[in-house]
């Protein structure tokens, strides 16, 4: 709601504290959330559905190997069953290794996670899709979650924050949210008495309007697509200008020399995060780079152990 009104009213004050000129030239700052990120990364790799490590993404067994990598950043994609229940599922429709076929939003629970996804690489058990608690239970606490709402539904975006709230991770979740999701999710951090990061993926046309609606609207996280090409300095600025962070969505080169290359680039314009596929060469790069892998930590139990830790280190 409030983003739409933000672009639809450019240069008035919103209520979320935005400046505004009377020049009517988009809002500069907002107020500045006072999460704690003391434990969380300034920049750095951002792992796309897991990325693809020999496991099918979206699924714990990605995460994991993505995490022992050192990524700084986990992406997924969460929805809800027909029993309101959220799992990590980018598509709705979704098939197994043995020709099953379902819809997340006309299955229940038990149904969906009676599909058989194929293992990871090295692995005899296969991978099934995971509930949203399941996959933040196994997070560390020192990076960020990415978590991209899929459903449009207030209904969704209340069960994904209350989740959150539940877990006591919002400190170091951004959500994904659209134009119905990102106020429901406002409403649970405003009740649990939390403050939220919320990343604007109601994406315009326009490159332009898509980064006005973000300032206007006081989101603290936009996600640049790469089928825009490149952001330009002056784009960051703007947005850096107005205290947003910036994640870029996404490469898929797998060539090691290329991937650095284009992550140089990008965080030289100013990128803070970059999703990436090829979680491997990503981080190789990034620490070529200066970028230090993250080694994961916990507060509490630990849901499971590396083999190593993450070995990258700056040429």
């Amino acid at each position: 709601m409030w983003r739409f009104y933000g672009g639809a009213l450019a240069g008035l004050t919103l209520w979320l504290g935005c400046a505004s000129s009377p020049s009517g030239i988009p809002p500069v700052s907002c107020e500045v959330p006072h999460l704690q990120t003391a434990d969380l990364p300034d920049r750095g790799i951002s792992a796309h559905r897991g990325g693809q490590l020999g496991c099918p993404v979206n699924t714990n067994g990605a995460f994991q190997r993505a995490i022992c990598l050192g990524v700084h950043q986990i992406e997924l994609d969460v929805r809800s069953t027909a029993d309101a229940v959220l799992v990590v599922s980018h598509d709705d429709r979704v098939t197994d290794g043995q020709g099953r076929t379902l819809r997340i939003s006309k299955s229940t629970l038990g149904e969906v996670q009676s599909l058989q996804l194929e293992p990871c690489a090295g692995e005899e058990a296969g991978q099934r899709i995971p509930t949203f608690e399941e996959t933040l239970a196994m997070m560390p606490h020192n990076i960020w979650i990415n978590v991209d709402i899929k459903q449009n539904d207030p209904l969704v975006g209340r069960l994904v924050a209350e989740t959150v709230a539940n877990a006591q991770r919002f400190n170091q979740v951004i959500f994904g949210a659209r134009d119905h999701t990102g106020p429901a999710v406002r409403r649970v951090a405003v009740k649990a008495d939390e403050e939220s990061w919320v990343v604007n993926m109601s994406r315009e046309i326009f490159r332009f309007q898509y980064v006005d609606t973000t300032i206007h609207s006081c989101d603290e996280f936009i996600q640049l697509s790469f089928l825009r090409g490149r952001p330009g300095v002056e784009t960051i600025d703007q947005l850096k200008q107005a205290g947003i962070r910036v994640n870029y969505s996404w490469l898929r080169d797998e060539d090691e020399r290329e991937l650095r290359q284009d992550l140089s680039d990008l965080f030289v314009r100013g990128v803070d995060f970059v999703l990436v596929d090829h979680v491997g060469q990503a981080m190789k790069g990034a620490c070529a780079l200066g970028i230090t892998p993250i080694v994961p930590h916990w507060n509490g139990t630990t849901p499971f152990t590396c083999s190593e830790p993450p070995r990258y280190a700056p040429e």
